[in-house]
Formats: structure tokens, C-alpha cells, sequence
């Protein structure tokens, strides 16, 4: 077991793992995720922010990141945007928005073109501090004219103290 130093010359045990199983509820290391299937992807439109999916989080310092997969389908497509958001359906400011800190917080791809495809974008890490439980929202936005949009994907946070 690893010893932490304290302010004060002690040293406290810092509960960890020696197999490859997971930390568990509340100790640091502890991994929460949700995902949303390309079988269940959202559907967007233009423009306008929508939750690819959510994570309850109690209260810590966790480190949050995701990644959004844009599904177009004839989709002629000039910008598609992602962040880790406290607000349901809205993306975060580019930095220190939504209570986030000024870590980078959101992702975009600027592109003008018609296809069928699937892009995957991450975004984060961002660190998110919170004082009691709080959903955090992995949000997708995509300005697009013609064609459909979906998005799926992940969003992954580990509690870091």
C-alpha cells in the first residue's frame, strides 16, 4: 500500500489496487461511464444542442472526457460540436463555462462537404469539482443544410481525489 505524505511530516495509506479490478465507489481511481449505441444514436438538429448521454456524479474532483461519433447521412455539414456540460442540451463555453474551470471543454470540427459517414471526435479531459451530485451531460451540436445527423458515444469520468 502507497503512503501519502501529509502537511504535517505524517503519512496516511492511500487505498489503491494490486489486481486489475476496479477502485471502488468513492475511493480515487473510481471510473464511472455511460454509453449510447450507434443503434440508439440521437438525432440532431441543426444547430441546436442535444444530450448524446449522462453520468451522475457525487461530490469530488473528477476528470471527465468523452467522445461523440456524428453519423451523417447525406449530410452537407459545415461545423459539428461537442463538451462536458453541467446544463442539459448545451454545450459549455470554449473555456470556463458552465463552472468548469478553464480547461478546454469542448471539441469542433469545421468542414464543408456532403457525405455519408461517420466521424468520431473526442473531447476533454476537462476537471469538474463538485459539492454535491450533479449530472454532467456529454452534449453534440451540428450546423448541417441538407441530408440527417445522429450522434452516439461515450462519456467517462475518474474520480481523482
Amino acid at each position: 500500500m502507497a503512503k501519502l505524505s501529509i502537511g504535517d511530516g505524517s503519512a496516511r495509506a492511500v487505498v489503491g489496487t494490486t489486481t486489475n479490478d476496479n477502485a471502488a465507489t468513492g475511493n480515487v481511481g473510481q471510473v464511472i461511464t455511460a454509453t449510447v449505441a450507434s443503434g440508439s444514436a440521437v438525432s440532431l438538429t441543426t444547430d441546436t444542442g442535444a444530450n448524446v448521454t449522462s453520468i451522475s456524479l457525487t461530490a469530488g474532483d473528477w476528470d471527465v472526457s468523452g467522445q461523440v461519433d456524428f453519423v451523417l447521412t447525406g449530410a452537407t455539414s459545415t461545423l459539428q460540436q461537442m463538451g462536458i456540460s453541467l446544463t442539459t442540451a448545451t454545450l459549455p463555453s470554449q473555456a470556463g463555462g458552465s463552472g468548469l474551470g478553464t480547461d478546454p471543454l469542448r471539441s469542433s470540427l469545421l468542414q464543408t462537404t456532403t457525405i455519408t459517414g461517420t466521424m468520431n471526435l473526442p473531447v476533454g479531459p476537462v476537471r469538474v469539482s463538485l459539492s454535491a451530485t450533479t449530472t454532467v451531460y456529454l452534449v453534440a451540436q451540428a450546423s448541417f443544410s441538407a441530408g440527417t445527423m445522429t450522434a452516439y458515444g461515450t462519456i467517462r469520468a475518474r474520480r481523482m481525489r
